[in-house]
């Protein structure tokens, strides 16, 4: 996925009606009163439709979620609790994250925590064991370049 991928801005006078469907089908309905609401049904079951008949015989083969994925919840940072010791990082929603592991994004890079804790109580995390990367709080790594998923044997 490259950064066009990740951000599109839409501009509300050209698409007075947006529908923004996640990877888990839940959906948000952004618009106005500009478009019928009968015009925008058939247009929605003229893309049911299309939709229908491009689908496999079969039920939906389910996406697999990332190992250590998280939903979209805040984790808290502040309630956050670090046992140092076993590098376990424990969210304040009660999610235990192994800081002693890489953690994988979605551009295949590895994130590692430098021991530190940023001002809210969230590890921060690198792109390199160096110091010359990429350095944000757990959280932003998540909610930017998620889902993020533990690596074994330390490789992107």
């Amino acid at each position: 996925m490259n950064d066009r991928d990740r951000f599109m801005f839409v501009d509300r006078d050209e698409n007075p009606l947006v529908f923004l469907i996640d990877a888990h089908g839940d959906v948000e309905v952004h618009g106005d009163d500009r478009v019928c609401k009968l015009r925008a049904a058939a247009i929605l079951r003229y893309v049911a439709a299309q939709f229908i008949a491009e689908h496999p015989r079969g039920a939906c083969t389910p996406q697999p979620d990332a190992q250590g994925y998280r939903p979209g919840e805040p984790l808290h940072s502040h309630a956050g609790t670090l046992d140092r010791d076993r590098k376990v990082w424990t969210d304040g929603t009660g999610h235990a994250w192994n800081l002693s592991l890489p953690w994988g994004d979605v551009d295949d890079r590895a994130w590692l925590w430098g021991g530190v804790l940023d001002s809210r109580g969230a590890p921060l995390m690198r792109t390199d064991a160096e110091g010359d990367g990429e350095v944000q709080p757990l959280d932003v790594v998540r909610s930017l370049y998620g889902p993020i998923a533990p690596l074994s044997g330390g490789a992107a």
